[in-house]
């Protein structure tokens, strides 16, 4: 059976530049030069690529792709140390148990969380909104190979919304369906695709494409770009539609450590 590993989140930035600047500053990110083609962004296990765009990207906000996610250690020090140093709060911090989670913006409005339940500095999760939990894993599962934490979506906080998580390398990739009451959070008149967004794709890899290309479109999953080389990053890859509008990118790489450094 086929089984994924996690590579890389693709942001649409007008500032190449800046936006390097930003995730090293804040988050600790490591820039490279990826195959040696073009500079990229190192965040332990898996990339962030950089689309230059020439027009500010439209908000990811509206689509099923609600934010990407570092952990922390101190979350009060944390969140008055990037206030201090210029970051744009998207959600002051807020305590859940005895950790804290706070979202801030970044130079293209794609929007980042810093969650200290895990007590470290990593890029550690994705958070992804469903239309129906179930259906999104059984698609990671049926497509990817990638199996949820629980066989079915569980509730939180007495029945507010349904939710599940799979974790993919150390990534996890947590999915919230539908709350029972409305919240800002979750788009009210459907999904928007997130091509073209702030954040506008997320990539999984396999050492050879080939045959999980076939098995995908062999799943009825529509096939947004055929298998073709990235111009400016020098991969491998083909494109999918996920579900509720989510892009996928899956890419030929050996996982990390081989990957590019072989």
């Amino acid at each position: 059976m086929f089984k994924a590993n996690f590579h890389h989140i693709r942001l649409n930035v007008t500032d190449i530049d800046k936006s390097i600047s930003f995730y090293q500053k804040f988050f600790g990110a490591t820039c490279l030069n990826y195959r040696g083609k073009a500079e990229a962004l190192f965040t332990e296990k898996s990339f962030l690529l950089l689309n230059k765009v020439s027009e500010a990207p439209k908000s990811h906000l509206g689509t099923s792709l609600w934010h990407i996610g570092w952990s922390g250690v101190d979350g009060q020090s944390e969140f008055d140390w990037r206030v201090k140093e210029g970051i744009e709060v998207h959600t002051p911090i807020n305590p859940l148990n005895d950790s804290h989670w706070m979202y801030f913006y970044g130079p293209n409005k794609e929007v980042v969380e810093v969650f200290t339940g895990n007590k470290n500095h990593r890029f550690e999760h994705i958070h992804l909104l469903a239309s129906d939990v179930d259906q999104t894993m059984n698609w990671f599962k049926t497509n990817l190979g990638l199996s949820p934490e629980s066989p079915s979506a569980q509730t939180w906080g007495n029945g507010l919304f349904k939710w599940n998580r799979l974790t993919v390398d150390n990534i996890n990739i947590m999915v919230n369906g539908r709350p029972v009451q409305e919240r800002t959070w979750y788009p009210s008149e459907g999904f928007s695709n997130t091509d073209g967004t702030s954040i506008n794709h997320i990539a999984f890899s396999f050492p050879e494409i080939e045959p999980i290309y076939n098995h995908i479109s062999g799943n009825n999953t529509e096939i947004v770009r055929e298998i073709k080389t990235d111009p400016v990053y020098g991969l491998n890859s083909f494109l999918v539609r996920g579900p509720d509008g989510l892009l996928i990118e899956i890419v030929e790489e050996k996982p990390i450590p081989e990957g590019i450094w072989d």
